[in-house]
């Protein structure tokens, strides 16, 4: 373990190497090589099997963890604070958490598994070499690597899921997947109607007649989640976070979150404190 336990990497399931609230500010990380386990969440129950890889958020709702006599896994807990501060891309960022949301347990590749599998290894080598000069550096820089190539990993099941429901779903469904993977960079109809070959105008009434909003609203409904998770990250500016939502100014990102939150960025961090 580090001085302040921000990266644990473990080979079984042992509560007492744990800080005692570890599920409220640790990503936990559970890489399976053989066995089986299942856990709940959100009233859900989630499999577990060989080549999965388990991503549980801080302050997840998870009942029931099992696993079967023969289990075997990697588990690798990081702090929320080593996380966000070696944070290679905020957008990206927001694309994982919120697909580790939606999709605890992953499938992985071989190839996929062989890469988590070594970058677990070199940070258990950095974490026992307590007298290397640079090991918080080292520590620092192969977090980062190891959550690059988790957002690769999650970029390939993100296609492969548009790719394989493409031609199943209906434009309705087709505008949500757009709207919810392009929102922070695009929030013009034009760009929508576009991907899907139709106008603004059947874009907007297909959404009208598929749930009663617009598609605008929608757009800002996916924009509004995302702006939400930034603002609750205290080390990132406003101006930062205007910046990953590519809005043109500050001013006009302080605008629209006054807007859609009826708060300006600051009073929404003091609601917070």
């Amino acid at each position: 373990m580090t001085e302040k336990e921000d990266v644990i990497i473990l080979d079984r399931y042992e509560a007492d190497k744990l800080p005692q609230d570890y599920l409220a500010h640790y990503f936990t990380h559970i890489l399976c090589h053989s066995g089986t386990g299942q856990f709940r969440m959100n009233g859900a129950i989630y499999q577990i099997k060989p080549d999965d890889i388990v991503i549980l958020l801080p302050s997840a709702e998870v009942e029931n963890l099992l696993f079967s006599i023969d289990f075997q896994a990697d588990f690798f807990f990081m702090s929320y604070e080593i996380a966000t501060k070696n944070n290679p891309d905020v957008a990206w960022g927001i694309k994982g958490y919120l697909f580790s949301k939606e999709h605890p347990v992953v499938s992985l590749s071989k190839q996929d598994k062989e890469k988590c599998r070594q970058n677990l290894q070199v940070l258990k080598s950095i974490i026992v070499d307590t007298e290397h000069r640079f090991r918080k550096e080292m520590l620092n820089l192969h977090v980062r690597v190891f959550i690059m190539d988790m957002w690769n990993i999650f970029a390939h099941k993100i296609e492969e899921q548009l790719n394989f429901h493409g031609q199943r779903i209906s434009l309705f469904e087709r505008f949500l997947n757009l709207a919810q993977t392009h929102c922070m960079e695009r929030r013009d109809l034009g760009f929508y109607s576009e991907k899907l070959c139709i106008t603004t105008k059947y874009l907007t009434e297909l959404c009208k007649k598929n749930s009663g909003k617009t598609a605008g609203e929608w757009i800002q409904n996916y924009t509004t989640q995302r702006m939400v998770i930034l603002l609750r990250n205290p080390n990132l500016s406003f101006a930062e976070i205007a910046d990953a939502l590519h809005f043109s100014s500050q001013s006009f990102f302080s605008r629209y979150v006054r807007g859609v939150l009826g708060v300006s960025p600051s009073e929404f961090r003091q609601g917070l404190g």
